[in-house]
């Protein structure tokens, strides 16, 4: 089992989360979605099957129609109806759409002092654009890519708001020093939000790589480079995580760039993933039904360098 693999050379699982975590509400993904992610875990599962589950919420429904006609897809033509939908867009796309849907809607503001949920959205779908962009132009899987870097710090709103008694004294060594959130949680708790993330994405049933990637996304290149296997798209997801936040006054890209010259990325590679993220994200945004602030040009700051 990947879980088992890489837990042996990172600490994915350091601490009994079940245990740490025992008087913590874990947020229970919609109920179509559950039933979704239950179908898709079958081989021979069709296409009207999954039709038929999805068309149980009206809006899961529109949600995937407006994206399927926005941007983030690209089609040529227009999708009328959820059975031509699915079709076109095969079985991981609509698992990763559903589950994207079904996140969003759990995930509260914490309304906590120095949190922005826009610019928390803001930084996830742009850095997830990205990493899916970067897949695309390697040929590695974009809807794992995408939902991992998507959801890499979906534990921060969750901790913030269900946990916060706790996870306060992390938060506000962070606020008050600055530098990496994970160093801090460290510190403070002895694990960071990428276990916990982890650990929350395990509880949703997503697939293993989705967790490793989410629990690896805060590990740096020789980290990496100590895995029993190669992980592009842990790489991916990861270098992703180096984009500057929207909230920094005077984003800094030079840790970005010497992750990606780490792995022998094309700087020209990653330049053209950039730019398309950056065209699409709006109309993105608008089609997941998220509230965000004017993205990062990370293209220009990529220029720069």
């Amino acid at each position: 089992m990947i879980f088992k693999k890489i837990s042996r050379y990172m600490a994915l699982s350091s601490g009994d989360f079940a245990r740490i975590f025992k008087d913590f509400e874990v947020p229970s993904l919609p109920q179509v979605v559950n039933k979704l992610l239950s179908l898709l875990r079958n081989p021979e599962v069709s296409m009207e099957e999954v039709a038929a589950i999805v068309e149980l919420d009206p809006g899961l429904t529109a949600q995937i129609l407006k994206v399927v006609n926005s941007a983030f897809i690209g089609l040529p033509q227009p999708i009328k109806s959820l059975k031509q939908a699915t079709s076109v867009l095969g079985l991981k796309k609509i698992e990763s759409l559903a589950v994207s849907f079904g996140v969003l809607k759990v995930v509260k503001d914490p309304a906590t002092e120095g949190f922005d949920l826009a610019a928390f959205w803001t930084d996830s779908l742009l850095r997830a654009l990205f990493a899916r962009e970067l897949a695309r132009e390697l040929s590695l899987d974009q809807e794992e890519t995408f939902l991992s870097a998507l959801l890499q710090d979906v534990a921060l709103p969750v901790l913030l708001t269900e946990w916060f008694d706790v996870y306060q004294r992390a938060y506000d060594l962070w606020r008050r020093r600055g530098g990496r959130l994970s160093v801090c949680e460290i510190e403070a708790l002895s694990w960071h939000h990428a276990q916990a993330g982890a650990w929350l994405a395990k509880t949703w049933t997503l697939s293993e790589s989705i967790v490793c990637a989410i629990g690896l996304h805060v590990a740096q290149p020789e980290q990496l480079k100590e895995l029993p296997f190669e992980a592009p798209v842990f790489v991916l997801v990861a270098l992703s995580a180096q984009v500057p936040s929207v909230l920094e006054s005077e984003p800094e890209i030079q840790a970005f760039r010497r992750f990606a010259e780490s792995f022998d990325l094309s700087w020209q590679t990653i330049e053209k993933a950039a730019c398309k993220a950056r065209d699409i994200f709006l109309e993105t945004a608008s089609s997941f039904g998220l509230k965000v602030r004017a993205p990062l040009n990370l293209p220009q700051l990529i220029a720069e360098v």
